[in-house]
C-alpha cells in the first residue's frame, strides 16, 4: 500500500526549513521568513503559530516543490541543494 503523500508544512518544519537556509526572521504580529541569496532576497514566508495551522503556501513562495520542502525540514536536503534548484528553475540570483 502507497504511503500517503503530505502536502502540508507544520509550524516546525517551517522554522527548521528557514534555520537551514540561513533566514532572517522578522519578528512583528507574525513571524516572517527572509531567504537570502549571494544577499538578495528570492522567497519568504510566514511561520504560523498554533496547532492544526498548515504551511503549504512555503513552497510556492522559495521556489521549490512540496517535497524538496519537506526534505530541507528533514535534514536530507541542504541549502547546496536548494541554490542548484533556484539555478535550474531560474530563481537564483547572480
Amino acid at each position: 500500500m502507497a504511503k500517503p503523500r503530505r502536502s502540508v508544512l507544520t509550524g516546525c518544519e517551517a522554522e527548521q526549513i528557514a534555520q537551514k537556509l540561513g533566514e532572517e526572521i522578522r519578528e512583528s504580529k507574525h513571524a516572517v521568513a527572509i531567504i537570502r541569496i549571494n544577499g538578495k532576497e528570492v522567497g519568504r514566508f510566514g511561520i504560523r503559530r498554533g496547532t492544526g495551522v498548515g504551511h503549504d503556501y512555503i513552497p510556492r513562495q522559495i521556489h521549490i516543490n512540496m517535497k524538496m520542502a519537506l526534505n530541507l525540514a528533514r535534514c536530507s536536503k541542504y541549502i547546496s541543494d536548494y541554490e542548484f534548484v533556484l539555478k535550474n528553475t531560474g530563481f537564483y540570483p547572480f
